[in-house]
């Protein structure tokens, strides 16, 4: 079942964005214990309007429990989503430029598919791909876009097979990413 996500779900929701910042190799993962960045990613699901604020999750739930998770939002507020973060209660985490995510990965005038993660578990059942279908549904007068690591061949053929095309390469954190786009 696919429903907006609530408070309850914070706990999985941070473990799922969790492994997304371990993955992307962010500062915030290699200065702090895995305790503490989880922490101040439920935090920034509710205290304050970050990018990974409840109002932007969707979850796939299987047997009462988080499967998988996207996360949503309109790119031309990245940024300011992002500042966001400075607002949140956070005194032991200090990073080099304020923020986790310091660089604008979406592309001006999308709606912008920041994250789908999925459990190990729950993987290989279509979970992901009802998640995105989801919310290319939601709105099909827009453009889509969103950012794939060049190293995942899984996701990058996903894409594909959903609509999305390769409008760019984009280095993020350290890592290559496709930036591709879907327009119905």
């Amino acid at each position: 079942m696919i429903r907006k996500a609530i408070k309850e779900d914070c706990d999985s929701i941070a473990e799922l964005i969790y492994m997304i910042w371990k993955d992307m190799e962010l500062e915030i993962v290699q200065k702090y214990s895995q305790a503490q960045v989880m922490d101040a990613i439920r935090k920034s699901q509710i205290d304050s309007h970050y990018r990974n604020h409840l109002s932007h999750i969707w979850v796939y739930e299987v047997n009462e429990q988080v499967a998988a998770i996207i996360v949503v939002y309109d790119g031309n507020r990245e940024n300011d989503y992002e500042q966001q973060w400075c607002h949140l209660d956070l005194p032991d985490i200090v990073l080099t430029q304020g923020t986790p995510l310091p660089v604008m990965e979406s592309n001006q005038g999308d709606m912008y598919i920041e994250s789908v993660a999925t459990f190990p578990e729950f993987r290989g059942k279509g979970i992901a791909t009802q998640l995105i279908r989801h919310v290319l549904e939601m709105n099909d007068q827009v453009t889509w876009g969103l950012n794939c690591d060049v190293t995942n061949e899984k996701a990058f053929l996903l894409y594909k097979k959903l609509g999305f095309s390769t409008e760019e390469e984009k280095a993020l954190y350290g890592h290559r990413y496709y930036y591709m786009t879907y327009q119905k």
